[in-house]
C-alpha cells in the first residue's frame, strides 16, 4: 500500500498531490498491462486447449482478444466447431460439462440433432479424433461418428487462469 508523508502546509500537500497523480497514472498503466497479461494468458491456454481437443471434424477454432470497453478484454473461441469442442456431441459421451444447461446445450439436442442417434450419425469432411471413414455401401467415403466428448476448453481456461491471477497480478504490479 502507498503511503505520503506530509506536513499540513501548502509545499507537502501540492507535493502529495503529484505523488498522488503519480500514483494514479503508475495504477492505470499498471492495471492496463494486467489485463492484457491476463488476456494473453487466456488465449494461450485456450488456443493450445482448442488445438488439442479431440473432435470428429474439422477444428476450425481460433482464438483472440476482444477489447470490449474501458478496462475490459474477452479471450474469444470464433469457428463453426467451438461449441461442439466445448460442450460435447451425441448421446455416446457424459454431459458432463459444468456449463452446459445454463448454455442451454442440452447433449444431442443441438446442431442437426443427429446427436440422438443411439448408433451415431455420418458427415462429409475430416474423421477428427476417432470418425471412421465408412469403406462400404451408398455412404463409403463418408465419416462415422458417436460423437465427441465435451472438451471444456473455455471452462478449464477460466479455472486455469484463476489459479495464475495472483502469479500474474504480483508479476506486473511491482
Amino acid at each position: 500500500m502507498k503511503t505520503i508523508r506530509m506536513k499540513l502546509n501548502t509545499a507537502d500537500i501540492g507535493r502529495a498531490i503529484r505523488e498522488l497523480q503519480a500514483w494514479k497514472k503508475w495504477l492505470a498503466e499498471k492495471t492496463e498491462e494486467f489485463l492484457k497479461a491476463l488476456a494473453d494468458e487466456g488465449m494461450n491456454i485456450a488456443s493450445a486447449k482448442f488445438q488439442s481437443a479431440a473432435y470428429d471434424g474439422t477444428n476450425d477454432v481460433s482464438c483472440e482478444v476482444e477489447e470490449r470497453g474501458d478496462g475490459k478484454v474477452a479471450v474469444v473461441a470464433v469457428g463453426n466447431a467451438v461449441l461442439f469442442i466445448e460442450f460435447g456431441t451425441g448421446i455416446t459421451y457424459p454431459d458432463d460439462h459444468p456449463e452446459a444447461a445454463q448454455n442451454g446445450m442440452i447433449r444431442g439436442g443441438y446442431g442437426h440433432g443427429l446427436g440422438k442417434l443411439p448408433g451415431g450419425w455420418r458427415y462429409d469432411g475430416n474423421p477428427g479424433t476417432n470418425g471412421t471413414v465408412i469403406t462400404q455401401g451408398k455412404h463409403a467415403g463418408m465419416i462415422h461418428t458417436y460423437g465427441n466428448p465435451a472438451n471444456q476448453c473455455m471452462y478449464q481456461t477460466v479455472r486455469e487462469l484463476e489459479d495464475k491471477f495472483e502469479e500474474i497480478a504480483r508479476r506486473v504490479y511491482v
